[in-house]
């Protein structure tokens, strides 16, 4: 009988220990809600942009490629390689956002990229001043090499680069055809690669809906608009089942702690 109790002692003790947190579950978790920072700053608002676009890319988004594709636009660049002057403008919106993306890093005391001696000139100027990103397609040496691997490993800087990649893609079609129409003629009935409508839904309850005055003259118009509310809805409804996960999981944190 005491052989018994002993192993029904030995099993239940086992199951305990089963049951208790990892040690390292604490730490694991706070290093997690740390890696959350600037995703909590960005779900504090939802985004909805409605686009047509000349055609649907399947390639994968690729953070080295995308930074390479549009590192080297410039003015002369765009000469060189032949882009439709009519976009010319919107691609060189795109080398200045990644400018000023990478600026906002230099400049903020809590990026890992702060530099203080760019405090007094925090506005990149390019391409009237020289660029200020790492060169990553003919690099001084492997440090510039570095920097860039580094950059894209920025969660900021990778979701702005990639809704740039996005833009580069529509515009890389629509220059495409633009070149191969002989006379450079579209049809200017139906504007691609431009957003239509956007909405921007705020945590404190405020709502911005912004659309582009080619809608109201768009043939579609009414299939565009519809499109974009059903967009909103679902997004909305995945927006707030992200934030319910997120508030889950800072009780969850809290409970631990306070049992502890």
């Amino acid at each position: 009988m005491s052989e018994k109790r002993h192993k029904s002692e030995s099993a239940n003790l086992a199951i305990s220990q089963s049951k208790k947190a990892p040690p390292n579950l604490g730490k694991n978790l706070d290093r997690f809600f740390q890696s959350l920072d600037e995703v909590l700053l960005d779900i504090t608002a939802l985004e909805v942009n409605t686009m047509v676009v000349d055609s649907i890319s399947g390639d994968k988004f690729s953070a080295w490629e995308t930074y390479r594709s549009i590192y080297p636009i410039s003015p002369d660049y765009l000469e060189e390689e032949g882009i439709h002057e009519s976009l010319r403008d919107r691609y060189l919106d795109l080398r200045i956002n990644l400018e000023q993306e990478y600026s906002l890093l230099l400049t903020n005391p809590n990026s890992d990229f702060f530099d203080p001696k760019f405090l007094n000139n925090p506005s990149a100027g390019f391409p009237k001043t020289p660029t200020r990103l790492p060169n990553p397609i003919h690099p001084k040496n492997h440090e510039d090499i570095f920097k860039a691997q580094r950059l894209l490993t920025n969660c900021r800087f990778l979701r702005c680069l990639r809704k740039m990649a996005e833009v580069k893609t529509g515009l890389d079609c629509r220059n495409q055809k633009l070149l191969s129409n002989p006379e450079n003629q579209l049809d200017r009935g139906i504007i691609t690669d431009t957003i239509y409508a956007q909405t921007i839904i705020q945590l404190d309850g405020d709502v911005i809906n912004r659309y582009s005055q080619d809608l109201f003259h768009h043939p579609q118009r009414e299939v565009l608009l519809e499109l974009h509310r059903d967009g909103v809805m679902a997004s909305e409804k995945q927006w707030r089942g992200l934030l319910e996960f997120i508030i889950g999981l800072l009780q969850v944190t809290l409970q631990r702690g306070s049992s502890q």
